[in-house]
């Protein structure tokens, strides 16, 4: 039996990729919480841990509860320092207190994307001090939430002006690459089950930034279409998921012709382009709440679009598997896939293949073990498994394929971008007709 889906063109939601919808879900629409997957949020320090060893973990809960709750993922980053803060304190004053260095800095007005005028407490990124109650804080941190299945990333933004990773606006001397290492190394130790993603900040940290994504780190850039075209997330491909964030608001890009590419200093560019050479798997759909709506507003269809370009996106072009199975005995099922994104999978990812009877019901599973859907990349995908059904009498059923985060799992948990019938997740291939072999045990 030959079958051949139809391609829908409809948005695919689905897990580790997605637009990032930013603030709680009061902030969004119905529409764009309809076409986003994961909310998002930078804390400081200071309003999470108040006084040294006292957390406020209530900030960060009541967060990802809200996201949960209209069932979506969260992901958020701590910063040590923030331009916009109107507070001067970002990192908590009782680390200085400990001995910790700081440098005082006045800020003038630096426009709605600079900061916020007045006195920021900056700390010095490489002290002993700062160094030790940092540790501290990211190993409660990581034992609070790792692991957490409603979160899908943590940003790592313990250095520079939002944790981006460089000290603009600022100044002072940038840290070391040993020493960003050591930033990154806290992160790593206290999240061993939960992705983390390195904000990209300057090309000196290359090095650095290579030596992450080989440890299974993501990258982010926060300046697309502005002054980056994506570039710098892509060398996370194969590795972990790339996160992309906007210069500025879609109404500021398109006043300052960035949006459409038209460059100036090397300043400007079209998103479509940056998503081809960044291949990111998260793109902010803003910066701040509300400007998401605008965007959607003025670029529905290509939202729509980037919803499925963005990180994998699995099609069935064609499958070809035997009209009859022998109880107990293997049939081999071949099938064409394309994924259609611009990465793989990073998140947990197995194939199935079960039997449906009359009543919508499986009776029987085979995992494909042979087949292993991270290694689809972008592009097209020839698979080949063995299927054998043990449990069904004589009989015909529907055979069906599906997606799961783990083998056991009991739901399936990826959506594909075919046209199809889908039964509580399960994508029906057509009849299949079972005959008596081996008994079942």
């Amino acid at each position: 039996m030959t079958v051949r889906p139809g391609t829908t063109d409809v948005v695919v939601l689905n897990p580790g990729k997605g637009w990032v919808l930013y603030g709680l879900p009061l902030y969004q629409s119905e529409q764009t919480r309809m076409l986003g997957t994961t909310g998002y949020h930078r804390f400081e320090w200071a309003e999470i841990e108040p006084e040294e060893g006292q957390f406020n973990w209530k900030l960060i809960d009541d967060f990802i509860t809200a996201w949960a709750g209209v069932d979506k993922q969260s992901a958020f980053g701590v910063m040590c320092a923030n331009s916009h803060s109107l507070q001067p304190y970002v990192t908590p004053k009782w680390v200085f207190n400990a001995g910790a260095k700081c440098r005082r800095v006045e800020l003038s007005r630096l426009g709605a994307y600079g900061g916020s005028p007045g006195e920021k407490i900056v700390p010095v990124f490489d002290d002993p001090v700062f160094l030790d109650k940092l540790r501290a804080f990211v190993t409660a941190l990581g034992k609070r939430y790792d692991g957490n299945p409603h979160i899908a990333y943590v940003d790592i933004r313990s250095y520079g002006n939002w944790g981006e990773g460089h000290l603009w606006p600022f100044k002072g001397e940038p840290i070391s690459s040993d020493v960003l290492k050591q930033h990154i190394q806290f992160h790593q130790q206290a999240f061993r089950r939960t992705w983390l993603c390195l904000p990209f900040g300057e090309t000196r940290y290359d090095a650095v930034y290579d030596w992450a994504v080989e440890q299974g780190i993501g990258m982010r850039r926060d300046g697309i279409c502005g002054n980056s075209d994506g570039h710098e997330t892509a060398r996370a491909f194969g590795h972990a998921p790339g996160v992309f964030e906007f210069f500025g608001s879609y109404e500021f890009l398109k006043k300052q012709g960035a949006w459409d590419g038209m460059q100036h200093d090397s300043w400007g560019f079209r998103l479509v382009d940056c998503v081809e050479r960044g291949k990111p798997s998260y793109i902010a759909m803003s910066q701040w709440g509300n400007e998401s709506q605008t965007f959607l507003a003025a670029e529905r269809p290509l939202i729509e679009k980037l919803a499925n370009r963005m990180g994998y996106h699995f099609v069935l072009k064609e499958a070809q598997y035997p009209a009859s199975l022998s109880r107990g005995k293997a049939g081999i099922v071949r099938m064409h896939w394309e994924n259609q994104g611009v990465a793989p999978v990073y998140v947990p990812c197995v194939l199935a293949l079960a039997l449906l009877n009359d009543e919508d019901k499986v009776v029987d599973v085979c995992w494909a073990n042979q087949c292993n859907p991270a290694s689809w990349l972008p592009g097209p995908v020839d698979e080949q498994v063995e299927v054998s059904f043990a449990r069904p009498g004589p009989g015909t059923f529907r055979l069906a394929l599906a997606l799961f985060h783990c083998i056991g799992d009991k739901q399936p948990a990826f959506r594909l971008g075919i046209d199809t019938q889908v039964v509580n997740g399960w994508y029906v291939l057509g009849n299949v007709q079972v005959q008596e072999g081996v008994p079942a045990p």
